[in-house]
């Protein structure tokens, strides 16, 4: 796995929306990469609109090829998720990528990139994006420490639901839709041997369920060194009920597996989303006091 040089003072860090259309101020976290030091620098259609999306097809392609090839840029930090990486992804060139890695980061629609940036051996960030950072300062901490070098030692209280243990490994995952989805295509995840993350928002319990039948007919859970869940905020029942909650969903379908399995980490669509990094080794320890997990670069 490739790993990009880490960053310091003076880098230029392009910004770009390969997705929806923004919605929000990004002003906060536009700060919060100056004051680290940081050379911010927009992609040229961020600002546009087409339906949903951040400008045409063509538009928000342009912009993170431009981000993904210009050697002055050395991290590209997303705009946004939302929806709409999928559909440019596939006429993405990695080659200049490949010969300089640099850091790319977000969550939501943009664990397809993520995705597709592993199987090209390249390491990233699921981490807050611009236009959510400035939410939760703890978060944002980490990913400075991320793009920087520095070891993390997260750790949160254990819940009794978790399967202890203890292994080491490299993490891989996001959003369990966008999973799903790319089943099948260039960005299919690669399960074996990883811990698998998963978080998701805003779906109804029994699409959860099929979700989760679907990665394991797809044979994405039976090689699985450890599973961490982050949030799974607003999830929905119909008044024909499922029958389970939410997390009696994924206990049935985690929790016989042979490995640690660990629940409510603060990852996801909340405004506490700590940054993690896949495609590097981290150690992760569930016991019945704690979870730790330690990020050593």
């Amino acid at each position: 796995m490739k790993t990009p040089a880490y960053l310091k003072p003076g880098d230029h860090i392009a910004v770009v929306n390969p997705a929806k259309r923004l919605q929000s101020d990004m002003a906060a976290g536009l700060q919060l990469l100056k004051d680290w030091g940081l050379v911010p620098v927009l992609g040229q259609h961020i600002n546009e609109e087409h339906h949903l999306f951040a400008g045409e097809d063509a538009q928000r392609q342009q912009d993170l090829q431009w981000a993904l090839d210009d050697p002055e840029i050395k991290a590209i930090v997303i705009a946004r998720g939302g929806y709409g990486t999928t559909r440019i992804l596939d006429q993405l060139n990695f080659d200049a990528l490949n010969e300089q890695p640099k850091w790319v980061c977000g969550f939501s629609d943009i664990t397809t990139l993520l995705c597709r940036l592993d199987n090209q051996g390249l390491a990233a960030i699921h981490s807050p994006m611009v236009a959510s950072m400035g939410r939760d300062e703890e978060s944002d901490q980490y990913l400075k420490a991320l793009l920087q070098g520095e070891a993390i030692d997260y750790e949160v209280k254990a819940r009794r639901e978790n399967v202890t243990g203890s292994v080491e490994a490299e993490v891989i995952g996001g959003n369990l839709t966008m999973i799903c989805n790319s089943i099948g295509t260039s960005s299919e995840i690669n399960t074996k041997d990883r811990i698998l993350f998963l978080e998701e928002v805003g779906e109804y319990i029994y699409h959860l369920d099929r979700m989760m039948v679907h990665l394991l007919r797809a044979g994405k859970l039976s090689s699985l060194n450890g599973v961490i869940i982050g949030d799974f905020s607003n999830m929905k029942d119909h008044n024909d009920t499922f029958g389970l909650s939410t997390l009696e969903v994924l206990r049935s379908h985690l929790n016989h597996l042979g490995c640690p399995v660990v629940y409510g980490f603060p990852s996801g669509h909340e405004h506490k989303n700590y940054p993690l990094p896949f495609g590097l080794p981290v150690k992760l320890e569930a016991t019945a006091e704690s979870v730790k997990l330690s990020i050593r670069q």
